[in-house]
């Protein structure tokens, strides 16, 4: 498990909602899924909710990951594009004390499963709805935005190109690895080999600006028995930037043979005027190394040995493509 996952008991998440919201609470559930939220479903007399509750890590504390997906629901709303995004009815502060930081969310319970809980012969149902959705993603009107990167409010992110958008990670990074990582599983040798490839790629980074999801994938997109996508969850890592970005995601985290998600992306919509497809491999390598080197920081920090070897494994591999 997790070192980093949010550890909570049930009791005091029904203590916290009939304290603050006189709720009458049936059927709570543990929900599985996450590396850093823990999840709980229930019923009162209103519907059916999901609330998640998640320990804020120090060097996050500024970031408000539930109002970047209301911002976003929003927008979808006014555009009229069809990106399901529950409802997030309550958010805020759950606990907090002198070293510690819970903050909650409480959103309209979606129907469907999470697509990596689909069975393989009903996985198939789901690609071209799940491809159709993110490009409705990346359709969704930024013009009146500025900047590449990060965004907290709406209408600004502080970079100026995808490509520094990159490299400030990649740097962050390595400050981070040479303090904490080093002694752990995460080597030297490896974040230079991922950093110094997804360097020489970073040129071919598209100039052009799309909304990113940045998490668009297995444990996050809920799908009915028929492939329909009716939820889109964890907006919280979202950016302006290269739409190839969420491409490469589903591909580096895929079930699937390898490409399968950006071969049946860039079939079905090069020729749309909106998207710029151009040096799309580079740019799909490089992302995906950066994907798989975040991931491999992320999995030593965590004290996840198997996920960070399988990391390492994908990112050795790329790098001999």
């Amino acid at each position: 498990m997790c070192s980093l996952k949010t550890q909570i008991e049930i009791s005091k998440v029904e203590d916290f909602l009939r304290k603050n919201f006189s709720v009458d609470i049936k059927n709570m559930e543990i929900l599985k899924g996450g590396e850093i939220s823990q999840a709980f479903s229930f019923n009162d007399s209103s519907g059916s909710y999901v609330i998640k509750v998640r320990k804020v890590r120090k060097r996050f504390r500024k970031a408000d990951p539930f109002r970047k997906e209301i911002t976003v629901s929003d927008i979808v709303k006014k555009e009229e594009v069809h990106v399901p995004i529950p409802k997030i009815v309550r958010h805020g502060i759950f606990k907090e004390c002198k070293n510690e930081k819970f903050i909650y969310s409480i959103a309209e319970m979606a129907l469907g499963s999470f697509i990596h809980l689909f069975p393989k012969e009903k996985s198939l149902l789901v690609d071209g709805p799940l491809i159709d959705v993110l490009h409705n993603i990346h359709s969704i009107d930024i013009s009146k935005t500025e900047g590449y990167g990060d965004w907290q409010e709406w209408n600004k992110a502080k970079l100026s190109s995808m490509k520094e958008h990159i490299l400030e990670v990649l740097e962050r990074q390595k400050i981070y690895t040479d303090e904490k990582l080093l002694n752990g599983i995460f080597k030297k040798e490896l974040y230079v080999q991922g950093a110094s490839k997804i360097r020489e790629l970073v040129k071919f980074c598209s100039k052009k600006r799309y909304l990113v999801h940045a998490d668009y994938g297995y444990d996050n997109v809920l799908a009915d028995s028929n492939g329909k996508i009716t939820a889109i969850y964890d907006w919280e890592h979202s950016i302006f930037g290269d739409f190839v970005y969420d491409i490469a995601w589903l591909d580096f985290w895929g079930f699937r043979e390898e490409n399968t998600y950006s071969n049946l992306y860039c079939k079905k919509y090069k020729d749309s005027n909106l998207l710029d497809f151009e040096n799309y491999e580079e740019r799909l390598l490089c992302y995906k190394l950066y994907i798989g080197m975040t991931a491999a920081g992320f999995f030593s920090e965590s004290n996840q040995e198997d996920k960070y070897l399988e990391a390492k494994h994908r990112i050795l591999n790329l790098l001999l493509t």
